[in-house]
């Protein structure tokens, strides 16, 4: 299961389900009154502004944030480095911890400073010791699993919303809808502002209304694995390999298996399967999970332009899908094709609260469910 691509960008891991659950009706989230337009629109505010309380809680405490402070605190390397004061030896150990999880980190030594890595705005700081064998704190760390940007890409990119970070204090940006605490990195007290226009989901009741929202959300969620900008450069990246582009042409399987394969092993690219057909449609492999939604495909042309054949690959599994929903909405997810009940699914009881049809991998009808 891989995490949600943005622009070009991973943006969180998954964890931490509910951690934000409800932050519009809590002290530490704010909902502008709305001086026009429908009666709905506070109860969309709301459930969007949750969103976005649910997407900064991945950056903060989510799988990415989990594992990145496991690894931290097991490197015994590390805590050699930092209880000495050397930099250098800090830098070497710190680098295979990484993972491209961490976006930046700052190591001290009481005062001194023996590590500054990434550069660029970044949200969502996490703060811990650096102990050695006898559990005696040697150091700290203080690092960030996403940047400012990919952080606020998503959240406009699933609410709809505009959206602008602000120092805590400042005045709200022009069209303020709400808005949610946040920290800067390596401190620093910020706003996340929703504004302008996030499309209104009127329906005939509060809880509806939110229902409403929700689906809009994970629909425009199944539309970016669909159909993002990630999608569209894993895509374009898979059909230009020399060596894959060499398998089809000899229409040869065990050649494009071995190049599916390292695909599946650059963390880059964040693909789940790959299937490759010849001009005439003939499948001459298909590699990766068996339950994947939002294939993409396109042509595969060799050095002269010529096709000869096609590809059709995602970057998402079902049950990764299932779960960004739950963690980004906290709604549930049922999903069935033509075949039975995709496994993972929720267990479904009443009617569902909304129901749309999405593609099935390499093709078909994949029936999703919001149960709330």
């Amino acid at each position: 299961m891989r995490s949600l691509v943005v622009a070009g960008t991973i943006v969180v891991g998954l964890a931490a389900a509910g951690t934000v659950a409800g932050l519009a009706d809590k002290d530490s989230g704010h909902v502008a009154r709305a001086s026009s337009g429908s009666a709905c629109r506070p109860t969309v505010d709301a459930t969007l502004l949750g969103v976005a309380g649910r997407i900064y809680a991945q950056a903060a405490g989510g799988a990415n944030v989990t594992a990145a402070s496991r690894r931290l605190a097991r490197s015994q390397a590390l805590a050699r480095a930092v209880r000495a004061g050397d930099a250098p030896r800090t830098l070497a150990a710190v680098r295979p911890l990484l993972r491209g999880q961490i976006h930046r980190i700052v190591i001290t030594r009481g005062p001194r400073v023996l590590l500054r890595l990434g550069t660029g705005t970044a949200l969502a700081p996490v703060h811990g010791a650096i102990r050695d064998s006898a559990g005696r704190a040697v150091g700290r760390y203080t690092f960030a699993v996403a940047g400012e940007a990919p952080i606020v890409g998503i959240i406009q990119a699933l609410t709809g919303a505009g959206v602008k970070v602000r120092s805590a204090g400042a005045e709200p940006p022009a069209g303020a809808i709400a808005s949610l605490p946040a920290s800067a990195f390596p401190s620093g007290a910020r706003r996340i502002w929703l504004t302008g226009g996030a499309p209104v989901a009127c329906a005939v009741g509060r809880a509806q209304t939110a229902d409403a929202t929700i689906a809009a959300v994970a629909t425009r969620l199944y539309r970016i694995e669909a159909t993002g900008p990630t999608t569209r450069r894993v895509l374009r990246h898979v059909a230009r390999d020399p060596g894959f582009v060499a398998a089809v042409a000899h229409d040869d399987p065990v050649a494009l298996r071995a190049a599916i394969v390292r695909f599946f092993r650059t963390h880059s690219l964040h693909v789940v399967r790959i299937r490759a057909t010849t001009a005439g449609g003939r499948v001459i492999g298909d590699v990766g999970g068996p339950f994947v939604l939002a294939p993409a495909t396109t042509t595969v042309n060799d050095r002269g332009g010529r096709r000869i054949g096609r590809v059709t690959l995602s970057i998402q599994d079902d049950s990764g899908y299932m779960k960004l929903v739950q963690r980004f909405t906290g709604a549930t997810v049922a999903m069935r094709t033509p075949a039975g009940v995709v496994p993972g699914s929720a267990p479904v009881s009443g009617a569902p609260a909304f129901t749309f049809t999405a593609a099935a991998f390499p093709e078909g009808p994949l029936t999703v469910q919001l149960l709330g």
